[in-house]
């Protein structure tokens, strides 16, 4: 049976490795950039970047920041608390037993990053 923190796990993994792969993209000139559709952009901003100094550190930081406000964006829809609930009805997350785990996640997400120490 599916929980919370079997989706939590994968979500927090996924943007582990989304934060690693996007700051890798623009910060590495060697970088493999086989899965972007255009890599042109990706060696501007790494020349950008190298030019004015700015750190792998800070840049994964930042994509970290933003992917993690995305995941309890689309938790927040999720949860009820966004304008898709006042358009006709919500959206459930449910298990194979047809038990609802969208009830809180976005709150519950943050708790969970908190506890194993991705969120400082």
């Amino acid at each position: 049976m599916a929980t919370k923190i079997d989706l939590f796990e994968d979500l927090a993994g996924a943007l582990d490795h989304w934060t690693a792969v996007s700051s890798e993209a623009l910060t590495n000139r060697d970088a493999k950039l086989e899965w972007v559709e255009d890599d042109v952009p990706y060696r501007e901003i790494q020349n950008a970047f190298a030019t004015a100094g700015v750190s792998d550190a800070t840049v994964a930081k930042v994509f970290s920041e933003c992917l993690r406000g995305y995941c309890v964006s689309l938790l927040t829809a999720l949860d009820g608390g966004t304008a898709l609930a006042d358009k006709g009805g919500r959206i459930y997350l449910v298990d194979e037993r047809d038990n609802h785990l969208s009830e809180g996640l976005h709150d519950d997400f943050v708790g969970y990053l908190m506890d194993t120490g991705r969120l400082t």
